[in-house]
């Protein structure tokens, strides 16, 4: 990119804490700062890039498909030591040119996120550099006058939850019993509303109650975007009515590989909207879902955002898949403790996204811009494979200025909070109960729910 264009990004990309327009609106850029091999000046460009396992970024030295190594390539491998703007972090950090099979395995990732590497590199008739970027330390940027930046720890609330390997064994009974002969459903199945907006589902309520007074909880169940189980999911509603004390809506989302991406999106963003028209207020709709249903549930606050909806009181996202890249380091060091692994996360994530890119927003929740979400439970077991998952998106949302609470579950497996159906639920799984029926009570009686894109701005 010419200075002059490459100036005004910059300028554009720090105005707008990360966001640009024109040609490059909605990608993933970064600023990198280097010091002149020669001169020993600071000059900065900006560049896109990719997240890669450990918290790293990837840039790749293409320069537009020139013949040469663009010049911050020539920097950096004179002083490593470079300074990385996201637009809500000022980065340290150390730049370690990749060679070998890490290099030929990352640019494959690139090229399979957008083929236009590719074209670069045929274009240039040289390998092109693929660099990486590691965090040595972290601050926010330097922001307007009279507008201070968020505090990272004001924003994200952690909470790691004991648990022992009887408690582990105790889950896992209690799921295989589950699939063995589901409990009876004690709750009233009465829709309580006329319509859900065209997508089918199950109304279950445990405390009576107007949908309109005492607000819906919409639960998006899991199944890695292409199960479903009909005999279970109404029992997990009634567990979120129990807890959030009003009825649940249990959506049946349409299902991969029939119905790709984004169809499930599009149903969950349905079901809400005909709540909002049928006079429940956006305040007093709660979305819950576990493993891809929370997926569902992230990328439908992006989706209802970026449309221009108010948005929920709060939302529940239980293991969630939140950077269909699959780039999380737990997908690999948690490999052989989880009851998945990474085949079968790569399994469905081709499934559902079906060629749509995997490092784009909604569909990758993770990608989006998270400012304004409202506030979000989000609830993990260590053993997961998905562990990095949900604290990346933890992070990544609490960074931007969103309420959130992380609840870490000491050598659970994923979605271990499955076990709350069972007819005697263990322990754990009721702490779970517990600590879901406790937070939505202090969001709603505190009045933190109270959150609409329209409010980012004011």
């Amino acid at each position: 990119m010419p200075y002059d264009f490459n100036q005004q990004i910059i300028q554009e990309f720090r105005a707008n804490r990360g966001r640009v327009g024109g040609p490059f609106e909605g990608a993933r850029l970064l600023l990198l700062t280097t010091t002149g091999a020669r001169s020993g000046v600071r000059h900065t460009v900006p560049l896109g890039y990719l997240h890669d396992e450990g918290g790293r970024m990837l840039v790749i030295a293409s320069a537009g498909g020139a013949p040469h190594h663009p010049a911050w390539y020539h920097n950096l491998r004179a002083n490593p030591h470079v300074t990385v703007e996201t637009g809500v972090f000022t980065i340290e950090a150390e730049a370690t040119v990749l060679e070998g099979e890490e290099r030929e395995r990352l640019f494959a990732r690139a090229v399979e996120a957008d083929s236009g590497w590719a074209d670069y590199q045929a274009k240039s008739g040289r390998v092109l550099p693929v660099v990486a970027l590691t965090p040595r330390s972290g601050s926010f940027p330097d922001q307007p006058e009279g507008d201070p930046p968020p505090r990272y720890e004001d924003r994200l609330n952690v909470m790691r939850v004991p648990a022992t390997s009887d408690d582990h064994a105790a889950v896992m009974a209690a799921i295989r019993a589950l699939l063995t002969r589901a409990p009876a459903l004690a709750a009233d199945v009465t829709p309580a509303l006329a319509h859900t907006g065209g997508v089918p589902g199950v109304w279950v309520s445990t405390a009576g109650g107007s949908a309109t007074v005492d607000g819906v909880t919409l639960y998006v169940h899991g199944g890695g975007f292409e199960h479903t189980q009909p005999a279970l999911e109404p029992l997990m509603a009634c567990r979120l009515s129990q807890a959030t004390r009003r009825p649940a809506f249990k959506v049946d989302q349409r299902l991969a590989p029939a119905h790709p991406y984004p169809a499930a999106l599009d149903d969950v963003v349905a079901v809400y909207r005909s709540l909002r028209e049928q006079g429940v207020p956006a305040d007093r709709i709660i979305m819950c879902g576990e493993s891809s249903g929370g997926t569902l549930v992230l990328s439908a606050l992006l989706a209802l955002k970026q449309a221009g909806d108010p948005l929920p009181g709060a939302a529940v996202a239980i293991s969630p898949l939140t950077d269909l890249t699959l780039s999380s380091r737990s997908l690999d060091s948690n490999d052989g403790r989880d009851v998945i692994n990474r085949r079968v996360a790569e399994h469905v994530t081709a499934q559902y996204l079906a060629g749509a890119r995997a490092d784009q927003a909604p569909q990758s929740p993770l990608h989006g811009d998270l400012r304004g979400l409202p506030p979000l439970l989000l609830v993990a077991g260590t053993a997961e494979v998905l562990l990095d998952d949900t604290r990346r998106f933890a992070a990544a949302a609490s960074a931007a200025g969103v309420d959130v609470t992380l609840d870490l579950y000491e050598g659970m497996p994923h979605a271990f909070h499955a076990s709350v159906m069972a007819q005697d639920p263990p322990p754990i799984a009721m702490t779970f109960l517990r600590r879901l029926t406790d937070w939505i009570a202090e969001t709603q009686a505190t009045g933190r729910g109270d959150s609409s894109y329209s409010k980012l701005d004011s």
